[in-house]
């Protein structure tokens, strides 16, 4: 038996110990989110994470007259909250104000983090065991099991604060999409998650791929996280992981289960995300360099959709962004480059026929 395997029949017997001796586990996870003009993927990414064993949603509406708002909310499973005065009152009672305070107007993910850590104590109050932190274009993937199977097993081993969940990048492989979470599957793998090392042909090919270049990823690629929410003192220590400000936490990285991250899949959406970013800087928190951490494709993009030439945008859609060589898709799904991943279609669709799009 080799240390993975026995890491597993460890954490069982744990599990099944405190299972005989009377012990409760609470594995019921929640979501937080923060969005602007989320589109046409808004009602499947509530029911999708509704169908896979999510308890609960808290959407934070960074347009407080967002027109999803009202829909959404009257969904019992969740919290649409919108920022106004209100929020923002709640935030000043937050541990992490201080730091964020002089950001929370010119930086969208200081408010990502105050909306996060007011989730916490929300789903606190709910009962709720663990919360996910994502986007509204990402879908948690739970592989074979259930979202509420996981966490249900992840609190049961009492072994870790926070988990993190490798995220792929989606390939979009047209121009007209709309629900992108019904219509893309085609995804980059990560290098560590490849079941074989890259071969000639694949260094090849993808060299030979500007959509590829020039880091593969155009956006993050070092996951999300979620939290135990009974593991005290923790905090968002940024929109991809969690922390104890002393140090003193358990976290790890999950390989089977990750994120699906739909990052500008069809033209429109390509362009609505940009518009609605506006001019942001060439800087986070005026001191992370964006080019330097994540590579030139974001920054390129906001240049091209600042200057209002639709046509110049298009073009740099489909050299940059989608793919639509189905032979090039093909080789590079079988170098292991890309994968394609349909069960959230699926997944979806049996939502529907169980009871329609919010359930």
């Amino acid at each position: 038996m080799n240390a993975v395997m026995v890491l597993i029949a460890m954490r069982v017997l744990l599990l099944d110990s405190r299972r005989l001796a009377g012990g409760k586990t609470n594995g019921r996870a929640a979501i937080v989110t923060t969005l602007r003009n989320a589109g046409a993927g808004l009602d499947s990414f509530v029911a999708y994470h509704l169908a896979v064993g999510f308890e609960h949603i808290y959407l934070f509406f960074d347009d407080p007259a967002d027109p999803d708002l009202p829909r959404v909310a009257a969904n019992p499973r969740v919290s649409a909250i919108p920022c106004d005065t209100a929020l923002r009152r709640a935030w000043m009672s937050l541990p992490g104000y201080s730091d964020q305070a002089d950001f929370v107007d010119v930086e969208v993910m200081a408010r990502q983090l105050l909306n996060v850590e007011l989730a916490m104590t929300l789903a606190r109050e709910r009962g709720l065991g663990w919360l996910l932190h994502i986007d509204a274009d990402e879908l948690f993937y739970p592989n074979a099991e259930s979202a509420a199977q996981h966490f249900a097993w992840l609190e049961g081993t009492g072994f870790f604060d926070t988990m993190t969940y490798r995220n792929h990048e989606a390939v979009p492989e047209r121009d007209d999409i709309g629900d992108f979470f019904r219509e893309v599957d085609l995804f980059k793998v990560p290098a560590d998650l490849r079941s074989e090392p890259i071969t000639d042909e694949g260094r090849k090919l993808l060299q030979e791929t500007p959509q590829l270049q020039p880091r593969f990823f155009h956006f993050y690629n070092n996951g999300k996280s979620a939290v135990r929410l009974s593991a005290p003192d923790m905090q968002p220590k940024d929109v991809h992981a969690f922390f104890r400000p002393n140090g003193e936490h358990a976290g790890a990285q999950h390989t089977q289960h990750f994120i699906l991250h739909y990052a500008c899949c069809g033209f429109e959406n390509f362009w609505m995300k940009y518009a609605t970013l506006g001019r942001f800087s060439d800087q986070w928190w005026k001191k992370y360099d964006i080019g330097t951490l994540i590579g030139p494709v974001h920054l390129q993009a906001r240049d091209v959709v600042a200057s209002g030439d639709r046509e110049a945008a298009r073009d740099f859609y489909r050299q940059r962004i989608a793919i639509e060589d189905r032979p090039r898709i093909d080789a590079l799904l079988a170098c292991g480059l890309l994968a394609r991943f349909p069960q959230p279609r699926r997944i979806l669709e049996a939502a529907g026929r169980a009871g329609g799009k919010l359930r």
